[in-house]
């Protein structure tokens, strides 16, 4: 889905509309966005996700729920909404396993909404509202844990905004009133009381909506029963599969509703799709070419999680989509928005992130199921312009892991460059380090392992499937890739150093100190006129020398030419003049940033370095090849003098 905004505040404001569709990657913006027709197509900014929420950039200060921990395994919303009107009648029956002993029993539920009626086995309960969005419920009960029980609430009001987030929206479209609800990370207590852990998947989900006759209402699951007047229709819809709060959606509004049947190796999948009246036909064209995707994806991850009830989409104004449960949200109908959103059903509803923390294991793995859509359909001419503009978001600033530690701000949690993009390219790398096999083989155990299908998973559950599934460690690349920040930047150097040896020299600088250099492989195609050679090098070190056999004579270099691994700024430089130095010692890189390293093939130097006016700096005895850090050196022009046993060289740096 498409993300939020937030600012610091208790009570928390207003929500931003429409988080960017088509990103322009020099502005940064996300990617909800439109077909894939030319490059460029996939901008791919800060604003962009793919399929935007629309939020507002604030911080979540919510209280954590006092009194026993529950498990919530039904629930029962009877609902009275009118879209022409921002308000809510509402009954929620909770029925919940017990977990911890005690009392007392706490939801969230928004301090605008009253609470006007409490059951608990019959008995009338007095509600209490401290604040902070919390409802407490005083039972006068022990409740022990095992046991099994119920409540119920009846509750009106106007929904209001939470964590930076309106959870219910309105508006005017055509002329006709809608309304649609928005719950992830923190909406749903705007609207129904509820808990707001990633801990707890309701089992079964009934809702019943009763609204104007002029309506209709739409919701997850399957519609059961209707009931129409000349005044009023209410309409029971029901949904059998584990569920977590955020994903619950509804809407009511003048639609035209449509059905089709897309067949898969697993089995039809029946879609019932929600338009406004005098969009139906463009909406209609946009879903049904979206066949090849659901094939695509039942091939790669298995059927589809909720083949047994149906699947959908509605249309509603917001700046991206959200995948609701069996029905997704969407503004714009666009395949990037469509794929993204039927993506997040393996990824995100049938195994949920277990902390917004891991919140790249939903929207990263939707993310690049975009992507994967333009590797292996439309002929494949879209994939590499969309890893090109990824790779480029990314790269946009210098900082930022996927990892989020701080969940507090919504902004962060989805943040596109980070959560979306740098997260579809960490698998996009885990498939080049695993391979394909390996890599495919795993999410779809990933998909059905036990506990973690139709329930949550953390980072730790996936690379582990990864792990056994290759056998490969990846430890070392997830501290660098997923909680270290930045990227490389590589500058090669070449040439043949015999008819036919290729000498290669691998220099990286890092765009942020949290990673000092990451050993990740690189592939280099060397070419000419006539004839190319794939060839990859496992660096381990900066400036490390590879002799490569080869049968031509290239006359270039081409880094990383099927764009495997994130990386910006990479220069290939042929064999050059050295100047002032001897053949023996080199200086790279130069102009520098936070380092420079001296090489040669001598065992020791002695290295002095010189400012602009010929004041000695720094002067040192040091093995080479030696790394001079170039922390907290003002930027200007400096002499480096190299004395090995035999020379003594002089050259300028520029240290930029």
């Amino acid at each position: 889905m498409m993300k939020k905004f937030i600012e610091k505040d208790k009570y928390i404001k207003d929500l931003l509309m429409g988080l960017l569709i088509v990103l322009t990657l020099s502005t940064g913006q996300l990617y909800a966005q439109k077909e894939a027709s030319s490059a460029g197509l996939f901008n791919t900014s800060v604003e962009f996700c793919a399929a935007t929420k629309d939020r507002v950039s604030k911080s979540v200060f919510l209280p954590p729920l006092p009194g026993i921990k529950i498990d919530i395994f039904y629930l029962n919303l009877i609902l009275q909404l009118n879209p022409e009107v921002n308000y809510i009648h509402g009954e929620a029956v909770i029925h919940y396993h017990v977990k911890s002993k005690g009392d007392t029993l706490a939801l969230y539920l928004y301090d605008s909404i009253a609470v006007t009626d409490v059951k608990f086995r019959n008995t009338n309960l007095t509600p209490l509202r401290p604040g902070g969005h919390v409802l407490i419920l005083p039972l006068e009960t022990m409740l022990q844990p095992g046991e099994e029980d119920s409540l119920y609430i009846r509750y009106e009001g106007i929904p209001g905004t939470l964590a930076g987030q309106k959870g219910v929206f309105t508006a005017l479209l055509y002329g006709k009133p809608y309304l649609w609800t928005l719950s992830e990370p923190y909406g749903s207590p705007t609207w129904w009381p509820s808990k707001l852990t990633l801990d707890d998947k309701i089992d079964s989900l009934q809702i019943t909506i009763s609204h104007p006759a002029a309506f209709r209402s739409a919701v997850n699951g399957m519609r059961i029963k209707e009931i129409r007047t000349d005044s009023t229709a209410t309409t029971i819809w029901k949904h059998r599969y584990p569920i977590v709060p955020y994903l619950i959606g509804v809407a009511v509004g003048d639609y035209a509703e449509y059905e089709e049947d897309i067949e898969t190796s697993a089995g039809n999948i029946h879609v019932l799709n929600f338009a406004y009246p005098k969009d139906s036909s463009t909406v209609r064209e946009a879903t049904g070419a979206l066949a090849p995707v659901y094939r695509l994806y039942d091939s790669l991850f298995g059927p589809y999680p909720f083949i047994h009830e149906r699947y959908g989409h509605l249309q509603c104004p917001m700046g991206g989509g959200m995948e609701h449960q069996t029905l997704t949200f969407a503004g714009p109908f666009s395949h990037h928005v469509l794929s993204h959103e039927l993506a997040h059903s393996w990824f995100g509803n049938k195994v949920t992130t277990g902390s917004w923390k891991d919140i790249w294991l939903n929207e990263g793995f939707a993310t690049y199921a975009t992507g994967l859509t333009y590797q292996y359909l439309f002929n494949g001419i879209y994939w590499e312009p969309w890893k090109k503009e990824t790779i480029l978001a990314v790269c946009s600033k210098p900082d930022g892991s996927v990892y989020v530690d701080d969940t507090t701000e919504v902004s962060r949690i989805f943040d596109a460059r980070l959560s979306y993009h740098k997260a579809a390219l960490l698998l996009h790398m885990i498939r080049w380090i695993i391979g394909d096999t390996a890599f495919f083989d795993a999410l779809r155990t990933y998909l059905g392992y036990p506990g973690l299908s139709y329930g949550f998973a953390r980072t730790e559950d996936l690379i582990g499937i990864f792990e056994e599934t290759s056998g490969k460690n990846l430890s070392g690349f997830m501290n660098q890739w997923f909680y270290g920040e930045g990227y490389p930047m590589y500058t090669i150097k070449w040439g043949m150093t015999a008819a036919d040896t290729l000498r290669i020299t691998l220099y990286q600088q890092t765009s942020h100190p949290s990673v000092n250099f990451f050993d990740i492989p690189v592939e280099i195609m060397a070419r000419n006129a006539q004839k190319d050679t794939l060839i990859t090098l496992n660096p381990s070190f900066n400036g490390e020398v590879f002799n490569i056999p080869i049968r031509f004579t290239p006359d270039s270099l081409l880094f990383d030419p099927r764009l495997r691994i994130i990386s910006a700024g990479n220069q290939i430089l042929g064999t050059e003049n050295t100047g002032n130095l001897s053949p023996n010692i080199e200086i790279y890189p130069n102009p520098a940033r936070s380092y420079t390293l001296v090489r040669g093939e001598t065992k020791t130097a002695t290295i002095a370095v010189y400012d602009n006016a010929g004041r000695l700096l720094w002067k040192q005895y040091r093995p080479l090849p030696a790394e001079i850090s170039l922390d907290g050196w003002r930027r200007g022009v400096y002499f480096i003098s190299i004395e090995t046993p035999k020379t003594t060289t002089k050259r300028k740096l520029i240290v930029q």
